[in-house]
């Protein structure tokens, strides 16, 4: 009666059927797995077993009886040899004992870790319920559905620390709530394909990393090769994460496809491998590898427009309007007249900036980007290319280059400042075939030093470019007139007079930039040449900006 009583007072475990179900699944799979009968039959067989066993109480009857069944499959193997007797007895090898002692031992031991296993499963599973409970208790009533509650969004962590054989326990205990719940997934990209495991139905994971907004990018510029055999979308999915974490990476490829996007397979599977071959995955190795890949789909006068950037310095703000000029000047365009070779150099500058191989520094209120830098890892890689091909000159640093035509035989050391260049100027015969004169920003004119210009007129007869703008030069000398070549002429932004300007007589002139830095006459102009008709292929006299 005492006994009786004492189990009548001892509260009952209740668990819900599934996951009654889901412990004798993992308790016992080998009575499962062992049956002949279809994955859907064991499946149906398991969830009437577990219906039969799952009432409100497990009894501890049909626990043992479970316990005896799988037990007897032990011993059946035992005596068929397909046990190892030295099991369960804790020493290695006992061929002189009694089989029915070893037996004995099988069973008490199989019970005792049976036992422990169960209490654990147990466990889990009430911790689940309780979870569950807390959960059902906080959900708001469905303002439409009766006796039902709104859907509860669940966010998971997946990462490879975790075990993906567990997306099967969460999906059951999720199952538990007995309405709709969403579960979003928070991952890192190298983690996507773990996500998947998590996906019911079946299905690619929403991917809202960097790599996957550009992915969604590129699948929009390729859409219209899908029908062709070579299409294959899982090849850009895997150059975009091999660029990671580098958005300038990925972004130079995203820009390069949208440029061109009829890429091979084979284009892209080489770009691919390519950058899995690096010896590190460092931003610079990834940026030389994508950059290269955009360079490769340029018109050869773009190539040759691209390297010429490598004569100004990394980070240095170049204007649009002396860029272009330059690579005109400079014969880098293919087109004879002046306004076609314009317009090409100027589609050649959009280019490059849509291609995000140079950055737009000032952006016009008309959207026109005005001016532009080069940064380290692409400035690296065109002074790589123009050295070897004889663009740029090697014996030039940077502070001076940039002020010279490309193909020039000067020799100046890396030490030497443009006014020691200027010194020996009168003296020299290595600037006659020089086709550019950029000397922006250069305060070398001052007292006498203002006879430099005369030199300039005097042995550069070929010169096609000449910028003289935020010098401190004061006057243009009759000489100018000797450069029979020049196309462009710009004096914005220094003290020249207005009236220098009107005995100039430069037949091939095509652009004259010209504005006071004086702000007592801010808004007037230099004065038009008097021999202007005489100048047809005078396109603009422009004003300083």
């Amino acid at each position: 009666m005492e006994g009786e009583r004492r189990r009548r007072s001892t509260p009952r475990i209740q668990l819900d059927e599934a996951q009654y179900a889901h412990i004798l699944r993992k308790l016992f799979p080998k009575s499962s797995s062992s049956s002949s009968k279809p994955v859907q039959a064991q499946d149906r067989s398991l969830d009437k077993q577990a219906t039969k066993t799952t009432t409100p109480t497990l009894g501890e009857d049909q626990i043992k009886k479970l316990i005896h069944d799988a037990k007897e499959d032990i011993l059946r193997e035992l005596q068929q040899g397909k046990y190892d007797k030295s099991e369960g007895t804790g020493e290695p090898g006992a061929p002189d004992q009694n089989p029915e002692t070893v037996s004995e031992k099988i069973r008490a031991g199989f019970v005792d870790q049976m036992m422990e296993k169960m209490k654990h499963e147990f466990k889990e599973q009430l911790k689940i319920k309780g979870l569950v409970n807390e959960i059902k208790n906080n959900l708001n009533p469905h303002p439409f559905r009766d006796n039902r509650c709104e859907c509860p969004l669940f966010i998971l962590k997946v990462d490879e620390l975790m075990d993906v054989s567990t997306c099967e326990d969460i999906r059951n205990a999720l199952s538990l709530l007995n309405c709709s719940a969403d579960l979003m997934i928070v991952t890192a990209a190298k983690d996507i394909q773990l996500a998947k495991e998590y996906c019911y139905p079946p299905r690619e994971p929403i991917d809202y990393s960097l790599a996957g907004l550009y992915h969604d990018t590129v699948l929009k510029l390729t859409s219209q090769q899908k029908n062709e055999d070579s299409y294959n979308p899982q090849i850009f999915h895997d150059i975009l994460y091999e660029c990671e974490p580098h958005e300038f990476c990925m972004k130079v490829f995203t820009h390069a496809l949208y440029a061109n996007p009829k890429r091979s397979g084979e284009e892209l599977q080489k770009l691919h491998s390519t950058l899995q071959a690096l010896p590190t995955t460092s931003f610079n190795n990834i940026a030389k590898v994508m950059v290269k890949f955009s360079y490769n789909d340029l018109p050869k006068e773009y190539k040759s427009c691209f390297l010429y950037l490598a004569i100004f310095s990394p980070g240095q703000k170049i204007s649009r309007s002396t860029l272009v000029a330059r690579w005109v000047a400079e014969g880098l365009t293919s087109k004879e007249d002046w306004p076609s070779s314009m317009r090409q150099a100027n589609r050649c500058f959009d280019a490059l900036v849509g291609r995000c191989l140079v950055h737009p520094a000032d952006i016009g209120t008309t959207g026109n980007v005005k001016s532009c830098i080069v940064g380290d890892p692409v400035h690296g890689f065109i002074t790589a290319i123009a050295r070897k091909q004889h663009i740029v000159e090697t014996r030039l640093s940077h502070h001076l280059a940039r002020h010279f035509s490309i193909f020039n035989d000067l020799q100046l050391r890396s030490s030497d400042r443009i006014d020691k260049f200027f010194q020996g100027l009168s003296k020299s015969s290595q600037v006659s075939l020089l086709k550019v004169l950029d000397l922006e920003g250069c305060q070398c004119f001052g007292g006498k030093n203002q006879r430099y210009l005369k030199d300039i007129c005097n042995k550069m007869l070929l010169l096609k470019y000449l910028s003289l703008r935020r010098t401190d030069i004061t006057q243009l000398p009759s000489e100018i007139n000797n450069l029979r070549e020049l196309e462009v002429l710009d004096i914005r932004q220094t003290a020249i007079p207005q009236h220098a300007t009107a005995n100039i007589l430069l037949l091939k002139l095509k652009r004259l930039l010209s504005g006071h830095i004086d702000p007592n006459n801010f808004g007037s102009s230099s004065r038009i040449p008097h021999r202007i008709d005489k100048m047809v292929s005078m396109e603009t006299k422009q004003k300083g900006d």
